[in-house]
Formats: C-alpha cells, sequence, structure tokens
C-alpha cells in the first residue's frame, strides 16, 4: 500500500452527484431501488478517473488489476449519503473488496491511502507485510484486509525475485553511463505506478540505503556507488 492522491472528479459526477444521491435515498426510503440507481457510481468516466488515481492498482493490495470493481471507502449500508462522493470511491481487487466488506469504524478507522501515509502504519519486510509496533490502524487494516494472504506473498515474492538481477547487474559495472541507466531502472521499479511498489521500496532502503523518492540533492554518484 503506498500513498495516493485524489485527482479532479469526473465531469459526470460533479454534474449529477446531488441528483444520483437524491434519487438513490429516495429509492432507498421508498423501496423502490433499480439496479440502474443503485449502481451509478459504475459510469465508465468515473471508473477510468479511479483507474488514474490508483495507477490501475487495488489501493489495499498494489495488485495490478484488470476489470477491478469500485468500492466505498465507507460502506453505504451504513454511510447512503455517500454512494456517489468522490472522496469515497476507490477501485479494489475482489479479495481487498470482499475482506473489507462492510467495516466502518469512524473512531477506529482502517487505512486510506488517500487521506493517511502508510508507511507510517506497516511496514514492508520482503513480501510480508507487519504493522508497526503498537499501531493500532496498522495492526486493524492488516488483519481486517489479510494483507499477508498467500496469493499476495506469492506475487511479491515473484516481484522482488525480477528485481535482483537488476540490482546484480547494476553493482557489477563500474560508474559510467550504463551503471546510471541500471540505477535509473531500478528507481523506475519503485515507481507509483508499478506493482507492489511498496515492497520494492522497503526492499531497496534495506539492501541499497535508497529512500524513495530519491534525494534530488545527493549528487548521482553518491547514490550510483551506494551498497
Amino acid at each position: 500500500m503506498i500513498r495516493l492522491h485524489k485527482g479532479p472528479p469526473p465531469d459526470i459526477l460533479v454534474n449529477k452527484a446531488a441528483e444520483w444521491t437524491k434519487e438513490y435515498k429516495d429509492a432507498l426510503a421508498a423501496k423502490t431501488m433499480t439496479d440502474t440507481i443503485r449502481y451509478r457510481y459504475r459510469h465508465a468516466d468515473i471508473k477510468l478517473a479511479l483507474r488514474r488515481d490508483s495507477h490501475n492498482k487495488c489501493i489495499y493490495c498494489e495488485s495490478d488489476i484488470g476489470f477491478g470493481q469500485i468500492d466505498h471507502i465507507h460502506p453505504v449500508t451504513k454511510c447512503p449519503d455517500e454512494i456517489v462522493l468522490w472522496e469515497n470511491l476507490a477501485l479494489v481487487c475482489p479479495e481487498c473488496n470482499t475482506h473489507k466488506s462492510d467495516y466502518h469504524a469512524p473512531t477506529e478507522p482502517l487505512i486510506n491511502p488517500f487521506v493517511h501515509e502508510p508507511s507510517a502504519h506497516l511496514l514492508f519486510l520482503g513480501s510480508m507485510v507487519v504493522a508497526v509496533l503498537g499501531d493500532a490502524m496498522g495492526l486493524r487494516t492488516l488483519k481486517q484486509m489479510n494483507l499477508n494472504r498467500w496469493d499476495l506473498i506469492q506475487k511479491r515474492t515473484k516481484r522482488l525475485e525480477r528485481l535482483v538481477p537488476l540490482i546484480e547487474q547494476w553493482r557489477a559495472h563500474p560508474d559510467g553511463a550504463t551503471k546510471t541507466i541500471l540505477r535509473n531502472a531500478i528507481r523506475d521499479e519503485a515507481s507509483d505506478a508499478m506493482d507492489y511498489a511498496a515492497t520494492v521500496r522497503a526492499y531497496l532502503k534495506g539492501v541499497l540505503g535508497w529512500d524513495h523518492p530519491p534525494d534530488a540533492s545527493a549528487p548521482d554518484t553518491a547514490v550510483a556507488t551506494s551498497g
């Protein structure tokens, strides 16, 4: 999980959010709900904007997802006013959507990567994730979302296995243009758009001492010769 930032809402929400919310609440009260009213938030323009904001990954586990599902960060069963609230919509994988279910505890929230800095609450140790010692939000999120489920451990492991040969090539080259190119390629592996970026960033920090984002003021040779 990495820190994410909400971009502007799509025009369809700017123009229709209030109308759709009222329509949903009226149908809920009158028990005349239809799929059209219930699933307005699945509009193609909304999903496209959500893909942009999450880098086409699940906001929780960082799995690269094809179709994906639109999740309400605050479940609409408990927050009907937020049925199409832009800040309440996010792209998630089916597994995380199932694990999150209708969890809602305003005084004990899960990590919302659009609001919180995940690295302040979770530590990525190889392919595993642990909560920062004594951090209740990290612990809740880790357990509720089951962030150490077996399929995720396998995917993170394979992600690191793909990274290691690139690091070995970088280490084998003397200082120069090739080493710099390889260094930049390694840095790219930790970019927001890459799957399991939090895992990669923690690995690079632990093995090479590299921070993300890199310190722009540091000389290139100092970064290139680290480790």
